[in-house]
């Protein structure tokens, strides 16, 4: 069973006081049977571009197994941040680009939120949405006029709603067929819910942090999921959103 992680960081964050390094982060993935991770910068990142960086020499040295997303502030302005998630896209390889509401104090459905919706359905890449801790913006309810908006774009939900919005995050689903929901931090018999609901092709693992890594594992093996179902949880969905080889 292919094991993949879809939402973890790398490098420090001044925001949540974290950080990730990359020998932490192999050590985790070894440790856990984690196939592939789609790492991104933490919203504190000292220097995205940086840690964009990192993350694709991680990639080069560790082939099929990183994969990058695009985490930076779209508050740096339009051309900047065009130019950097270009970059990363079509010269990196990176697989998504990540709107964090909290961390980077963005709306969904301002001008600045929506650029980075804008540009990911230009690039044809999905984005992650950071949701719950952090309302208003983290709402996963502003998530719907973007998700009609672009209709074709894949969105994520990340931490489906962070256990608190976790209904709001599958209203949001049931309503946009392009919405999916990844759920590290989420309570367990909610996860079981959301698969049962939404079906295991509209869910996906991620931990968002080592340690919590063998915990969100550990979740969904003791819900009562079939074999099926954690094949497409565990790795297959994330496999299949954001195109992995």
């Amino acid at each position: 069973m292919i094991i993949v992680d879809s939402h973890i960081h790398l490098g420090k964050c001044r925001v949540f006081e974290a950080e990730i390094r990359q020998e932490e982060l192999l050590k985790a993935m070894r440790e856990n049977n984690i196939e592939k991770a789609i790492v991104q910068p933490f919203p504190g990142a000292p220097d995205a571009i940086e840690v964009h960086n990192q993350i694709a020499r991680l990639s080069r040295e560790h082939p099929g197994k990183i994969y990058g997303v695009v985490s930076m502030n779209p508050h740096v302005g339009e051309e900047k941040y065009a130019r950097e998630a270009i970059r990363c896209v079509k010269e990196l390889g990176f697989v998504g680009l990540k709107l964090h509401t909290i961390g980077h104090a963005v709306n969904p459905l301002s001008e600045d939120g929506d650029l980075v919706f804008r540009i990911a359905a230009k690039l044809n890449v999905p984005v992650q949405v950071h949701t719950g801790l952090g309302i208003p913006f983290a709402s996963p309810s502003l998530c719907i006029p973007c998700a009609r908006k672009y209709s074709h774009l894949p969105i994520i939900i990340t931490h489906a709603g962070f256990a608190i919005l976790t209904d709001e995050a599958y209203v949001v689903a049931k309503e946009c067929d392009n919405v999916f929901i990844e759920t590290s931090w989420s309570i367990s018999d909610k996860i079981k819910w959301l698969v049962d609901e939404l079906g295991a092709d509209r869910v996906m693992f991620g931990s968002d942090s080592l340690t919590n890594i063998p915990v969100e594992l550990a979740k969904y093996r003791a819900i009562g999921l079939n074999e099926d179902q954690l094949e497409r949880v565990l790795g297959k969905t994330a496999i299949k959103v954001f195109s992995l080889e």
